[in-house]
């Protein structure tokens, strides 16, 4: 049986996406099936899967790069069994009218919001994903691509998400069955334990984006670093708002112990981990972050904005409120304590984290043999 898979975004491209794609394709080869991955970009060395990948160049305009997306996504689709989309626009626009064409099966992964997404990165609005929709913004800012996602969504056969809080999302606004919504939780495996650390770091890995809500995070730790006289913060990454950043701390006089480091490779960015104390995801809304997955992996306590969609749940007290700068700095404050420390790298230990990449893989193939009816 011949499978496609519609990415936006693939290896060499880095992130959660991209990862899924290549692990899921990997296992769906082993397991005797014909796969082809049709994906934009570029690899400058030459591509050495296991399966077929065909990629549109991003240096086409915006229109015919996604014809000829489409193209290469309806020949490719004659004789195939299922077209599996990672996303509801660039690559799940051209697969849905493909399948809808051919007839196919058609399954899409939803792992986060575009519209909302574009919005808050462009620093047109600052609200929450939950707050956007509820005052009906998405209707106000790009009411015809809503209407195109909905299409999408609604004529998946199967839609993946990787939380109740997606499934609920897209059921309430997106007008998905919720018996046609597989909720299928992210990778995470305990790597190993954390004791207590030699000062007290806070560590960020992410991309520099005004709804990342860096800039009210510097502005919390200069306050207790203020406080407590002690402890540094750790900014990984880069984007729009790095040098809105960089300025900040340098005005605040913060630059002895905030750093600012660039994006790192896979190992180094694990190294840091082991040496933080804490990790930190403080957006307005925080889906599913990988790098709070990585750092609970490696038994480190994590702070995440309230109304996250994180597949592991954390107590309560190491959730904040992403407005309110008092509950953030109050939140942060516990971890300077050594009593409240050592009672978190306990906590951790007792987090379930048992999904491992097979176990997730596995639950992929099941529903493409439920919803072809061939077995392997």
């Amino acid at each position: 049986m011949k499978i496609i898979l519609a990415a936006g975004v693939f290896y060499p491209d880095v992130g959660g996406p991209a990862i899924h794609v290549r692990k899921i394709a990997e296992a769906f080869t082993k397991n005797g099936w014909s796969v082809k991955v049709i994906t934009y970009g570029h690899n400058k060395d030459e591509d050495n899967f296991p399966f077929v990948v065909s990629r549109v160049s991003r240096s086409y305009p915006g229109f015919l790069r996604w014809l000829i997306y489409f193209i290469k996504m309806f020949f490719s689709s004659f004789n195939a069994g299922a077209i599996y989309a990672f996303d509801p626009t660039a690559a799940g626009l051209p697969a849905a009218l493909a399948a809808k064409i051919l007839r196919k099966k058609f399954i899409i992964r939803l792992g986060g919001d575009p519209i909302w997404e574009r919005v808050v990165e462009r620093g047109e609005r600052f609200l929450s994903l939950e707050d956007y929709y509820e005052q009906k913004l998405h209707l106000q800012d790009k009411p015809r691509l809503f209407k195109l996602i909905r299409w999408v969504m609604k004529s998946a056969d199967r839609v993946v998400v990787y939380s109740q809080f997606f499934k609920d999302f897209c059921v309430k606004y997106l007008g998905v069955e919720p018996n046609r919504i597989e909720i299928i939780a992210n990778p995470v495996t305990r790597r190993e334990d954390a004791s207590m650390p030699k000062e007290i770091a806070i560590l960020f890995a992410g991309r520099f984006v005004k709804y990342k809500n860096l800039e009210m995070l510097v502005e919390v730790f200069a306050k207790l670093r203020s406080k407590f006289q002690y402890g540094k913060l750790i900014l990984i990454g880069h984007g729009p708002e790095e040098d809105v950043l960089r300025d900040l701390v340098e005005n605040i006089g913060a630059s002895d112990y905030i750093e600012i480091l660039p994006s790192l490779p896979q190992e180094a960015l694990f190294n840091q981990i082991r040496s933080a104390a804490v990790c930190i995801g403080p957006a307005l809304s925080e889906f599913n972050p990988n790098f709070i997955l990585e750092c609970l992996s490696f038994g480190k306590p994590t702070i995440l904005s309230k109304g996250n969609g994180l597949t592991v749940q954390l107590p309560e007290d190491w959730l904040f409120d992403p407005k309110s700068a008092s509950d953030l700095e109050n939140k942060l404050s516990q971890f300077f304590d050594k009593n409240f420390y050592e009672q978190s790298l306990a906590r951790v230990k007792q987090l379930p984290m048992s999904q491992s990449w097979e176990k997730v893989v596995g639950e992929h193939i099941e529903i493409i043999k439920q919803m072809t009816k061939r077995k392997i």
